[in-house]
């Protein structure tokens, strides 16, 4: 019997004979998502713009799910099968060919696609009040040296009134009838007071006045010293390469350690190297938009790389690469330790729990103080996951005896009454912890 009469009798009792890959579940555009992120698929992709590779939106309608499990899959091997539409993609990009990803499995590159084809459109943003855009700082040199003009031209005339009034003396020495022009010749503060504090010790006004004055200006200064100085919050300095982690991080929705690439094995999360941008801005020059010549800023890394994109293959770059000379935003004191890996790994805490909603800054900015206070408050308030996650093991075995025995007055009840465990409970506030 052959294969077209074995289709006619699964017609006739109602069954279809299809390909392996179209007899799947259904896609899950959720798992998709998962999928998507963790292979870092928006590293050289958009769903909605042409960057290293093509925009992925819409691709269920450009080819069929067997052609696009195959080419994600082992797009080196689809090729060399010598499928057109594959060579014609890979030559469209400049021979750019696209990592092998054999780890999916057919069902998972449909999940893949599921999430491309019901994921959201943008949304345009607001032109009145673009999020995430720097406010202009504010010089406030003017204002001291306005201050200092204020307190020169006080002094000024008090010196004047000084020389009016000796030159008033010494001329009713020489001429009695010019005295009744000197008036009162109380100090000039005692005038200004109610009668019963003129007439008070003198010893006892000053201290009363010199108290009156310095409280209010000893204050002012302790406030100053703990909130301005050495404190750099919304400090956004203008960086050599103008890098835009809207554009990165938001709208290409690149994952932050694919540049950050030390943050989970580090204290540091590091600078990216240049050869990390050119991963993908060998092929991205966003002609497009100047005109047909390449970004300027994207010339600003070819020259620091010495990188000469129209050399022949293997001798594009030269013998005179240059560092860029980045301006550091966030700098702690040398006296505090902080370790990225400590808390991205162990804490399981988010980029913007700290540096704020970076993919929304056109320029990055200091979002939070990042001093001492800061740190404790976190330290004090935010819940660990010390049940699923050996480093927390002794403190969860110690917390879940202390629920057992003392239970709803046991110290790890939050004041909502649930369970919740912080790092200050973990010696989270001990001072060496975080001070050398």
């Amino acid at each position: 019997m052959n294969m077209s009469r074995i289709k006619m009798w699964a017609l006739a009792i109602g069954f279809t004979i299809a390909s392996p890959i179209l007899t799947q579940a259904q896609p899950n555009a959720d798992e998709g998502k998962k999928l998507y992120e963790a292979n870092n698929c928006g590293s050289c992709h958009a769903l909605d713009k042409k960057v290293v590779g093509p925009a992925l939106r819409g691709v269920h309608e450009r080819r069929s799910e067997e052609w696009l499990v195959k080419w994600i899959r082992n797009n080196k091997k689809f090729r060399e099968s010598g499928d057109a539409d594959a060579i014609a993609l890979y030559n469209e990009y400049g021979g750019a060919a696209m990592n092998i990803f054999e780890n999916l499995t057919p069902a998972q590159v449909l999940d893949i696609v599921e999430y491309i084809k019901t994921a959201p459109a943008p949304t345009a943003p607001k032109t009145d009040s673009p999020v995430g855009t720097v406010e202009p700082q504010t010089d406030s040199s003017t204002k001291y040296i306005l201050l200092i003009l204020v307190v020169i031209f006080g002094i000024v005339l008090m010196v004047l009134g000084r020389v009016k009034n000796t030159l008033r003396r010494v001329a009713a020495e020489k001429d009695p009838s010019e005295g009744e022009f000197l008036g009162d010749n109380r100090k000039w503060y005692l005038k200004m007071l109610p009668s019963k504090l003129a007439h008070m010790n003198p010893t006892v006004l000053a201290i009363f006045i010199t108290l009156a004055v310095a409280l209010p200006g000893a204050w002012y200064g302790y406030k100053f010293a703990i909130t301005e100085v050495g404190v750099q919050k919304g400090y956004a300095p203008t960086q050599p390469i103008a890098f835009s982690h809207k554009l990165h991080a938001g709208e290409l929705n690149i994952d932050c350690k694919y540049c950050h690439s030390t943050v989970e094995e580090s204290k540091s999360a590091s600078i990216p190297a240049l050869n990390t941008c050119m991963n993908c801005h060998k092929g991205v020059q966003a002609t497009e938009k100047y005109n047909g010549e390449i970004s300027p800023e994207i010339k600003k890394i070819y020259a620091a790389l010495d990188y000469d994109p129209q050399a022949l293959p293997g001798k594009e770059y030269g013998n005179n690469p240059k560092p860029i000379r980045w301006v550091r935003i966030h700098n702690l004191p040398d006296h505090a330790y902080f370790n990225h890996s400590q808390h991205v790994v162990v804490g399981k805490l988010q980029c913007q729990s700290c540096h704020g909603p970076v993919e929304k800054m056109e320029v990055v900015q200091q979002w939070n103080t990042l001093q001492m206070g800061w740190c404790i408050d976190c330290h004090r308030n935010t819940g660990i996951d010390a049940a699923n996650n050996n480093y927390y093991a002794a403190l969860h075995d110690k917390a879940a005896k202390d629920l057992k025995k003392n239970q709803n007055n046991s110290q790890y009840f939050g004041p909502d009454g649930k369970v919740k465990i912080t790092p200050a409970m973990n010696g989270g506030l001990e001072c060496a912890k975080c001070h050398y």
